[in-house]
């Protein structure tokens, strides 16, 4: 028997690596755990991805199985591929793939974990009475927000196999991006005004459109400021276009920017963002915002109310208060002082309390409370001895930080 079967073994599974924010929080995952001497490899059930060269060239395993049009076959190829490895933990990191990695994953007994990156009322809104078979799948759900384990507590989900995970963000990763240069050219000398997100229904972008516009109408310092929306276009565009046309935004006043993979860099230019949505679990673009000194405001969606502290970091205004907002936007314009006080704000509680750096720690400690539930003791002690490998890894100076990710994303 070869020393790496005593390895804990963790399998990933995910259908998507794109660009979003979820599939970025799979990649810290899979790092930390690859940092962490663990034995970690990604099943993969969908086709390409930004973040699938990634994963490679951090020499973490990607195991492709994708059939389209076929979920049958697919659920036989993964159960097969993870009953030949048995994993010790299989974690599904985004909830739409628990049928195919929570069946699999209980085939082979392992500690099976669901990712709840929405608001709660999503998953089981999109997946109906599915969505309680997927529940029951799992040994334990890893939450990204408070907001989203209140709502499936208040749909009768044990609390105990919730725990809330927060995202995290690679701070040297994110300052080294933001200083490339940006390829779009921003309006000289006014007040950029940044939001980020695909252009979806949910993302209210309409909020952010009347709230500038009426900020330009009231005072020169709002007549400085000028839009821009960074995302990928999900059937709002041209909606949002023609909004824009009959609020008099022109094209000095507002950019569409499409899919961007500049978003640091966008972040270094702006003087603040705006985060509108009507539901979130916990938006990485906020921890962005804040590791680029920007103040924010937002509605209180998902946990971006406790994530930007009010008069302190940012402002967090009601869903439908365009007034509130249009006022949120006025002060910060006019005050160039109050941006740098929000901001530097704001990049100290990203440091305290979501640096990547802390997030290996988190997780094997996250891994062990779910494994206390379990009658089994094998998997407790495997970890116990990842944690004392870690610990004298660290003691010995073997534990550096592995290479950002922009060294290989594109």
């Amino acid at each position: 028997m070869s020393a790496s079967f005593h390895l804990l073994r963790v399998a990933l599974v995910g259908s998507s690596l794109t660009g979003g924010g979820a599939e970025k929080q799979t990649v810290y995952i899979a790092r930390a755990l690859l940092q962490s001497g663990i034995d970690v490899r990604f099943f993969h059930l969908g086709a390409g991805g930004k973040y699938e060269p990634v994963l490679r060239d951090m020499k973490v395993p990607v195991c492709q199985i994708y059939f389209p049009n076929r979920p049958w076959k697919i659920l036989a190829k993964l159960t097969g591929a993870l009953r030949r490895w048995q994993p010790h933990i299989v974690l599904v990191n985004q909830f739409g793939d628990l049928p195919y990695g929570g069946i699999a994953g209980r085939c082979c007994h392992a500690l099976v974990l669901g990712g709840v990156r929405s608001d709660g009322w999503y998953e089981l809104r999109t997946h109906g009475r599915l969505s309680r078979f997927m529940v029951r799948l799992t040994h334990g759900l890893i939450s990204n927000s408070q907001h989203a384990r209140q709502a499936l507590v208040s749909q009768r989900v044990n609390p105990q196999k919730i725990e809330v995970f927060p995202n995290v963000i690679d701070l040297r990763d994110f300052d080294a991006r933001s200083a490339l240069p940006f390829s779009v050219s921003l309006p000289a000398e006014r007040i950029i005004v940044a939001a980020v997100g695909n252009l979806h229904p949910c993302k209210r972008f309409d909020r952010f459109l009347d709230a500038l516009a009426q900020a330009r109408r009231i005072s020169p310092e709002g007549a400085a400021l000028a839009g821009v929306i960074a995302g990928a276009d999900y059937g709002e565009k041209a909606a949002l276009q023609e909004r824009a046309r009959r609020l008099d935004l022109g094209s000095q006043d507002l950019l569409f920017l499409g899919a961007c993979d500049e978003v640091p860099a966008l972040l270094g230019r702006a003087a603040l963002l705006v985060l509108c949505s009507e539901y979130e679990g916990f938006p990485n673009v906020i921890l962005e915002a804040m590791a680029a000194r920007l103040p924010v405001i937002t509605t209180p969606a998902g946990d971006a109310g406790l994530v930007v502290q009010h008069d302190k970091t940012g402002y967090v205004v009601a869903p439908d208060d365009p007034r509130g907002m249009t006022a949120a936007m006025l002060r910060l314009a006019q005050s160039p002082a109050l941006r740098r006080r929000f901001g530097e704000a704001g990049r100290k509680r990203v440091e305290q309390d979501y640096d990547y750096e802390s997030l290996t720690d988190r997780l094997l400690g996250l891994f062990r409370r779910f494994a206390e539930q379990r009658p089994a003791s094998s998997l407790i002690e495997m970890l116990e001895r990842s944690v004392s490998g870690r610990k004298t890894n660290a003691d010995d100076g073997a534990l550096g930080s592995s290479a950002p990710l922009m060294s290989v994303a594109p």
